[in-house]
């Protein structure tokens, strides 16, 4: 999820650069790069979050598999045996 707003935010960064260029104004064009300028960085931030997350739910130091010890059972003596 955070990795399609991530991309959802660059998308609205590149529309705000393209209308900056159709604008003639010099003040509405340098607000749009700034509004791109902060979708960027939300995007940017979207990004590092899943990337925290991914680092969390990555066990660090597998666990690994051991062979399972089995035991025998040896057969004891019957009493009778033992009288013998």
């Amino acid at each position: 999820m955070t990795r399609e707003r991530a991309e959802q935010y660059r998308r609205l960064a590149r529309e705000c650069l393209v209308m900056s260029r159709a604008v003639s104004r010099e003040e509405a064009r340098a607000e749009l790069v700034l509004m791109a300028e902060s979708w960027v960085r939300l995007a940017d931030e979207q990004d590092q979050e899943e990337s925290s997350i991914e680092e969390l739910l990555t066990p660090r130091h597998p666990v690994e598999e051991q062979p399972i010890a089995q035991q025998q059972q040896q057969v004891q003596p019957e009493e009778d045996d033992k009288k013998e």
